[in-house]
């Protein structure tokens, strides 16, 4: 399928968000659409998949002008949409996600079940997907839930499929299943649009890359008539941010430790979970989703009751203690998905900016908020972290996904508490803002915080970690220096437990 975005632009009031853009995406062809956040891209794919019906320009599908009423034209016509944040009903079952709106009926009108197992199971055999059809979505890892949405993308055999950040949350593995399975998709003659801050793996799958900044079109070439560096410098106008350094020290104290800590859900055997975490350093969690992280930060963070052992934090016994308990103790956490966790999407900037503290006297006193002090801070926070947003009072809905993760990521490390959890901080954001976000994580930990990292980002565990474990089937592996570690050897333990476990050991 050949579709073709004809001078499209996109204005949301004053604000425009797509201006006058114009892509061409060819049958047989990886197209990788690049930028900052809010640079456009996903608004324009909105136009595309029948989301936003609110432009200017034509839409071409092989040379034939189509004007979309919903989403549900497009997907008849062939196209096929993963997005950032997943589309998924909770309460409902894999099969019954995958199936939704596309059920085959008996000849009594009835749901065939039978018949959309059959049909479902054999694609998950056909490019071997780990899932289980009869899981509710609301048990799923946030990597499974993206196998669902893919999986959708297959039973309705949509010849153009635009993926929104498809490898944000996926280990290496996975990744490489995924471009396999493009790959094919590739050679069965489909379009394929990449969505993605990943110049990397752009490097490694796409055959053209598009960069859009401010909403414009940058450039649109072969990816061999570009490289590396110049996608990066049009990506943010400028030359790229020089490497992040940290100090050399040997941090003694402990901030964080789990002493032999059961967690119920967290594996098969109840074994215990041992972990320490030193003020002054970063320690690293690699692992695929699934396999016990989820549970763990849960348990950390006062979600998740523990069975039996101790949770230490600042000297200071939290076990059995409340979510804000832990908080007033010196523990921040950045979650991993904002869309359900860490935002309130119909509040405002200002309110989400501040929920963390409002008790604090800067904010409140008492019943009373202080409006002028909340709303210069958030002005502060969208400053620094260059939060793309039309203004502080914005509903947080309105802000594209690497906005809303800047966001939460610039609020919880602006408390500058002792201890921070942080799970997958760079999930949808760009290069800048991902050199921001490391910089401020350097910044603490060289300052004396001791900081939990929590990612599935395999680069980002080694670049920032100075001790890395890898959580499989429940257990940490022991404790490994980042400079003595490889990709591969992460990769391998990831799915392997080769390495013993240190939950009978602790790291002195």
């Amino acid at each position: 399928m050949k579709a073709e975005l004809h001078e499209v632009s996109v204005k949301f009031g004053p604000f425009c968000a797509v201006n006058n853009v114009s892509l061409s995406f060819l049958p047989g062809e990886i197209h990788a659409l690049v930028g900052e956040n809010g640079a456009g891209k996903s608004t324009a794919m909105s136009v595309l998949f029948g989301l936003n019906n609110d432009y200017e320009g034509k839409i071409l599908i092989n040379d034939t002008h189509k004007n979309w009423c919903s989403p549900a034209d497009a997907i008849s016509a062939g196209i096929g949409m993963v997005h950032q944040h997943f589309m998924l009903q909770e309460t409902m079952s894999v099969l019954e996600n995958v199936i939704l709106c596309s059920e085959p009926l008996s000849k009594f009108g009835f749901v065939n079940f039978n018949l959309a197992t059959i049909n479902v199971q054999s694609l998950i055999s056909k490019y071997d997907l780990k899932i289980d059809l009869t899981q509710k979505i609301s048990h799923l890892s946030v990597g499974q839930r993206q196998a669902v949405e893919i999986l959708k993308l297959l039973y309705r055999n949509s010849q153009l499929l635009i993926l929104d950040e498809p490898t944000a949350v996926l280990t290496p593995s996975e990744k490489h299943a995924l471009f396999l399975t493009l790959s094919n998709f590739k050679l069965s003659q489909k379009s394929i649009i990449l969505i993605t801050h990943k110049i990397d793996e752009v490097m490694m799958i796409a055959d053209r890359v598009s960069v859009m900044r401010d909403g414009k079109l940058i450039s649109s070439k072969l990816l061999q008539h570009t490289s590396k560096d110049a996608i990066q410098e049009n990506i943010i106008g400028g030359k790229l941010p020089k490497p992040i350094k940290r100090k050399k020290h040997n941090p003694r104290n402990i901030g964080l430790e789990l002493q032999r800590i059961v967690i119920p859900g967290i594996a098969t055997r109840n074994e215990p979970v041992s972990l320490q975490v030193r003020l002054g350093e970063i320690v690293g969690i690699a692992g695929v989703s699934g396999n016990g992280q989820a549970p763990l930060v849960e348990a950390i963070i006062g979600l998740r009751n523990t069975i039996s052992g101790n949770i230490i934090l600042n000297d200071r016994y939290i076990t059995g203690k409340e979510v804000w308990e832990r908080r007033q103790l010196g523990l921040t956490y950045v979650p991993e998905d904002r869309q359900r966790v860490g935002l309130a999407l119909d509040a405002s900037v200002c309110e989400n900016a501040c929920i963390s503290q409002i008790d604090n006297q800067e904010f409140s006193n008492g019943f009373i908020l202080k409006l002028g002090n909340i709303g210069r801070f958030t002005k502060k926070l969208i400053n620094n972290f260059d939060i793309r947003v039309e203004s502080a009072s914005a509903k947080v809905r309105t802000m594209s996904g690497g906005n809303k993760q800047k966001l939460v990521v610039a609020r919880e490390l602006n408390q500058k508490k002792p201890v921070v959890i942080v799970e997958n901080p760079t999930w949808g954001v760009d290069i800048g803002a991902i050199n921001k976000i490391h910089k401020e994580l350097i910044v603490m930990r060289d300052a004396g915080h001791a900081i939990l990292l929590v990612s599935n980002e395999l680069e980002e565990i080694m670049g920032l970690s100075d001790h890395i474990h890898v959580m499989s089937d429940g257990q940490l592996s022991k404790p490994l220096k980042s400079a003595e570690v490889t990709v591969k050897k992460l990769g391998d333990l990831m799915l392997t437990q080769n390495e013993n476990h240190p939950s009978q050991k602790s790291r002195n």
